[in-house]
Formats: C-alpha cells, structure tokens, sequence
C-alpha cells in the first residue's frame, strides 16, 4: 500500500513542519462515494439548520484562532499577525454566511407576468457534490470561503488543499468535524496535480471551484467544458491602482505599501501596477519610498513586518522580473535585495519606477513584494492603461472627489474596484468576489457567490386546474382570434 507523505516546508526557515499522508489515486473512489452518497442527507436539512451548524463551526475557529494563526505563518512563511488576518476574515465570512445564507438562498416568489392563474417562483438547489481545490497563499480564507458556501447551499465537499500548504487545510477539516459538520460531507484529500485532475473528471463531482494561476484554470475550464460541469474559477490578477491629482497622498501612500506587500506581495488582489498623474508624482513616489523603508523582512514571524515567499522558484521569479524590468530602463526606487542569506525566500522590498509597459514587471502577475509605479498624464491614460491587460480581478482608484472615483469605476475592466481603499472589498463578505477575461469566470462571496453553489430551478404551479389551457389543442377559430385581439390592445 503507498503511504507517500507530503512534506510541509517552512518558507522563512526551510525547516519541516509537519507531514499528511498523499491520497493515491485509487482512495479517491471511496471519498467520491461517501460524498456522493451522504449529500441528500444534508440537502434535506432546512437552511436554518445548515446555518446553525455553520455558526458553531465558526465558533470553534476563535477558539482556535491562536492556533491556527500559527500554524498559517509556519506553513506559508507570512508573519503571525497576517496569519491572524486570514482567520480574522475567515470568521467574517462565515459570519455573513450564517446570518444571511438562509435569506440568499430562500424560495423567491416571481412574477407569472400576464398569467394570473398561475404561481412563480424559484428554488436554489444544491449541485449535489462540489470538488474545492485551494491555493497556497491563503489556505485557510480562500479555503474556508468556498468550502462554506458549498455547505451552506446544502452540497458536500472533497477539498484539496495546495501541497504546499497541507497542514492547513488537514487542520482546518478537522475543526469543522469537531464544529459538527459530518465526515462524509465535508473530505479533505491530500495530493498533488493528478490528485486535482481525479476530482475534476470524477462523474460524482458535480461542480468544480478552483482557486489558482490562469494556466492551471484554462486546463480546468477544459476538462469542465468538455463534462458540462459547472465550475466557478478565481484565478490571477496584474492589479492597477490609479492615483489621480487630487488623491488625498498620504492615504494613498498607504495603501499601496500595504497592497503591494503584504502577504509578501503573494496577493492577487494585490497593487502591482501603480499609475499617478505626473504632476504629484514626484511626492507620491517619494512618500511611498520612506514608507516601504520603515519595513522589515525576515524569518521573525513576530517583529517582522514582511514574511518570506512561498519556495525558491518564486523567490527566482520576482527576482527575474526586477532584474528584467532595470534592464529595460527601471529605476530602483528602494530595495531590490535578494535576502536569502536569512535562511528563508526573502526579497526586500522593492519599489520601482517603470517607462516600459511591455516589461514583464507591468504584463504579467509577479506575485511578489515589488510595486511598479509609472506616471502618466491624466486620468484617460492611466484608465486606458489600466485597462491594457488580458486580467480583470481588482483595482483601486485614488481621488478626493468621490463621484469621481466612482464614475472611473466603472470604467475599468475588473470583478471590483475599490475607491480611496484597497483590498478590503475582499473583507466585505456581502460583496461578490471574481474576474473577468482571464482572472476567472464566477464569483464567490455574497448572495451571488451562495447562488453559485446552487442550481437555480424554476417552478410554475398552476392555480385553478381547468381541463385546459387556451392554447392547448384542440384550438378554436374563436381562441385564436381571441388571441390577436389581446395581443393587439395588450402589448401594441
């Protein structure tokens, strides 16, 4: 019998942390089935039970919280109090969920339109199996978030957490059981790509949400497409951030030091592309120098400010894109360093000045603690700009002038916009949550995320229960006249 274990690495210290046990491919029948066979028992609870489940669950994550805070920074290299943060807008969601689930997925009562004989309404249904397959650079909220709204709209669920991330995801299923949530419903599978793939064309496996990089997410949207299965894709982001002329410069000084390098830059809604109109750019550029110098990175998960990247070849990546965008005529503004001396995947830190908007730096998703600032000369350049990517996840716009920024809003092609403010629409647990083009297709969080979970059928109940309708045959000479008359004078 192959008992291979997967190992978890400690980023910021390469040490061993801890180890799960693989899933061969072969278990993963049995998991299928036990999901598949226990869903109808938890379809068939009342939403407000599922939701009182769900509460207590939550509960169970404070108690864990310190804990689980741990456990984050350890597995993913990040400091403890932005494992503290994952947990913090873990609970949030579920919060939500529980208080609002059963309101978003109610029975609504629809308009028969001109047939007042008969009844309306639609029904929000579970899938029956969902498969949630996580990512590594927030493996609990972007772990957890999908996982309760599977369950809360009444599906089970096989997750599988990122293989670098096991311990997580292993911990946080655990709580769950412990929180109420019945074994069967709620399977945790440990593995790597072919473990993933094995969910994905599982006949039992009624719907896919996947969490991860745009090349991994076309391959998924494939496979569900050649299945018809539905699947719901939060994928990469290259987010712009505008700061126009009348930004209030320290808030939005702030803000980019923060989006840009928190989680180590490992965000995708995080602040990559910063454009700022050239007459302030000069302020803006050196507020966020002094402000990305007071940081500090390294291995100390409690002083440090900035935690490590989450193996070498991503250290290896962000370093190529910094080097490849100097060489194309950036300025280092700040940092730069490759820190590895420290024992873990550390980079300082990097601001840059960028001219060149075909450098890898401004095209495609670093994912890491850089931020690439180029001026330009008003607000219709930096949308255009802004705009001038094949991603669509998030972005920011900076203006004292709040219609404004709202009104820029809408013009930029991304799943949300925050104005004066960045990153904490994905906090907001009401709002939906996704991209367009190719950061993904779907959305998670919010009434539409829960209704994502769910199949949305429509029910017409006849009133009166004559022995026919008009139209049905055999059809008179009188009916049909009748029926152009009406047509004539009702919607003519």
């Amino acid at each position: 019998m192959n008992t291979q274990k997967i190992i978890s690495i400690n980023p910021a210290t390469k040490e061993n942390i801890g180890a799960v046990k693989q899933n061969t491919i072969e278990s993963l029948t049995h998991v299928f089935d036990r999901a598949h066979n226990a869903k109808d028992e938890w379809a068939n609870l009342r939403l407000t039970q599922r939701a009182r489940i769900l509460r207590f669950v939550r509960k169970i994550l404070v108690a864990h919280m310190d804990e689980l805070s741990e456990l984050i920074a350890s597995e993913t290299g990040k400091t403890n109090w932005e494992g503290f943060l994952e947990v913090f807008t873990t609970v949030e969601h579920m919060r939500h969920v529980g208080r609002h689930g059963p309101e978003y997925l109610r029975t609504e009562i629809r308009s028969p339109g001109i047939f007042q004989n008969k009844k309306c309404y639609v029904n929000y249904v579970p899938h029956g199996v969902v498969g949630v397959i996580s990512p590594w650079n927030y493996p609990l909220i972007l772990t957890a978030a999908p996982v309760v709204e599977a369950l809360m709209a009444g599906n089970s669920v096989v997750l599988k957490p990122s293989e670098l991330t096991p311990l997580t995801g292993q911990r946080m299923t655990e709580l769950f059981h412990e929180g109420g949530i019945p074994e069967n419903i709620l399977q945790v599978v440990q593995g790597f790509g072919d473990v993933g793939a094995a969910i994905i064309d599982s006949s039992q496996v009624d719907m896919i949400c996947f969490t991860g990089s745009v090349e991994i997410g076309r391959k998924i949207a494939i496979a569900c497409a050649e299945k018809l299965k539905p699947v719901v894709l939060e994928l990469g982001g290259k987010d712009p951030m505008i700061i126009l002329e009348d930004a209030n410069l320290e808030r939005a000084a702030n803000a980019a030091v923060w989006g840009g390098f928190s989680n180590c830059g490992q965000t995708c809604i995080s602040a990559e592309r910063i454009y700022v109109v050239e007459n302030i750019a000069d302020q803006f550029i050196e507020c966020v120098k002094q402000k990305t110098e007071l940081l500090s990175a390294g291995p100390d998960k409690i002083t440090n400010d900035i935690g490590a990247l989450v193996n070498e070849r991503q250290q290896e990546k962000v370093m190529a894109h910094i080097k490849e965008a100097v060489a194309s005529g950036a300025d280092v503004i700040s940092g730069g360093d490759d820190l590895s001396s420290m024992g873990g995947y550390f980079i300082k830190p990097t601001v840059l000045e960028v001219f060149n908007d075909n450098s890898d730096i401004m095209s495609k998703e670093t994912f890491g603690p850089e931020i690439s600032i180029m001026r330009v000369k008003d607000e219709n350049e930096a949308i255009e700009k802004a705009n001038d990517t094949g991603y669509g996840l998030s972005a920011s716009v900076f203006t004292k002038k709040k219609n404004r920024g709202q009104r820029i809003a809408r013009q930029i092609r991304a799943g949300s916009v925050c104005v004066n403010d960045i990153m904490t629409n994905y906090i907001s647990a009401d709002l939906p949550f996704g991209g367009v083009g190719i950061s993904g297709i779907g959305r998670v969080h919010g009434p539409e995320g829960l209704k994502s979970f769910s199949q949305t059928q429509a029910v017409l109940v006849d009133r009166f229960g004559l022995k026919k309708e008009p139209w049905w045959y055999p059809i008179s000479t009188g009916t049909k006249k009748l029926f152009h008359t009406i047509t004539r004078w009702f919607y003519g």
